[in-house]
């Protein structure tokens, strides 16, 4: 009895040791990941932190890839949803159109994707806002709204593509600053343009060189096939406005981010000057003769809706010709 035992005890143990090796053969590898980095301060670009931030992944190094196959958005009411690029994790860049004047007024959300996550919930208040009120564009204006030019980063936050409902779980939302190639997107344009660049008093990748991210090639193309007259990006949070220019202060760039400001109520500002920012998309957009400003959010969470819903309305009357 005790041998019979033994050799019931010795096929049982081989029969476990070999189950547990197919399931190790099974099983993916973990995906490597960027860094984690400390959470950044609440102020964006007041030039302070919590502390020196790691870079994010070297170019040749992706972020986890989950990927979804795009699928058909319906759109709004009085929007056309125009698809105008794909992200390096082959995310859809889509800008939602209102109206069909001559004048073209763009809005960008999302360049920092999940990092300034809120950016992205405000674009879609306005597409709603506008989708049922479409009397509040002018006849001559053509209205570009763009969510989130940054959509893997946007995932890699909010795990979802396109819409998301907040709150957002994810408590270090710095990893989705970046693009799938660990690039600042908004240091990817050839104004003053670094490959070492500096977000707040740590380095960050402008990339190989302008212009080399699939999204800032797409979405570069789609404002200038618009000829704008004004783009407008949404970031947070430094509460404030801030006109753009290349390399000094474009003067129609700062009375149309004073007529949004002041109607806004915040803070307007001709550059910003707490840190040296290199590859700004507005500052590149002056040099080809389009204005633009940026509105910083108050903090990384609210979208301050009747502050920014104040300030569209402004923009859109100053244009308004009906």
């Amino acid at each position: 009895m005790m041998r019979q035992g033994l050799k019931f005890s010795g096929i049982f143990l081989l029969i476990l040791l070999a189950g547990c090796t197919a399931s190790a053969m099974s099983s993916p590898l973990p995906t490597q990941v960027a860094t984690a980095v400390p959470p950044a301060s609440t102020a964006d670009y007041t030039g302070s932190s919590s502390g020196a931030l790691a870079m994010p992944l070297p170019p040749d190094q992706a972020l986890p890839t989950e990927t979804a196959t795009p699928t058909a958005v319906p759109a709004p009411p009085n929007a056309i949803i125009q698809p105008f690029g794909t992200s390096v994790q082959g995310r859809p860049l889509v800008a939602y159109r209102f109206n069909d004047g001559p004048q073209h007024i763009i809005f960008v959300g999302g360049i920092h994707g999940g990092y300034e996550w809120n950016t992205i919930t405000l674009a879609y208040e306005a597409i709603d806002y506008f989708s049922t009120h479409p009397e509040a564009i002018p006849k001559n204006v053509t209205l570009h709204i763009i969510p989130s030019a940054n959509p893997d980063g946007q995932y890699l936050v909010t795990q979802s593509n396109g819409r998301f409902t907040p709150p957002i779980a994810v408590t270090d939302t710095v990893p989705g600053r970046f693009n799938a190639n660990g690039v600042d997107l908004n240091r990817n344009w050839d104004c003053e343009w670094a490959e070492a660049a500096v977000w707040r008093e740590s380095q960050v990748s402008g990339g190989t060189r302008p212009f080399s991210e699939k999204e800032t090639v797409a979405l570069r193309d789609y404002l200038l096939a618009q000829t704008p007259a004004v783009v407008v990006f949404w970031h947070s949070a430094a509460n404030g406005v801030f006109a753009a220019g290349c390399p000094t202060t474009d003067l129609p760039s700062v009375t149309l981010a004073t007529i949004y400001g002041q109607a806004a109520g915040y803070p307007v500002h001709q550059r910003f000057s707490s840190y040296p920012v290199t590859g700004d998309a507005g500052d590149w957009l002056t040099t080809q003769g389009i204005p633009s400003f940026t509105v910083e959010l108050i903090n990384h969470e609210s979208t301050d809706w009747p502050q920014n819903m104040a300030g569209l309305t402004a923009l859109l009357n100053y244009f308004r010709s009906d």
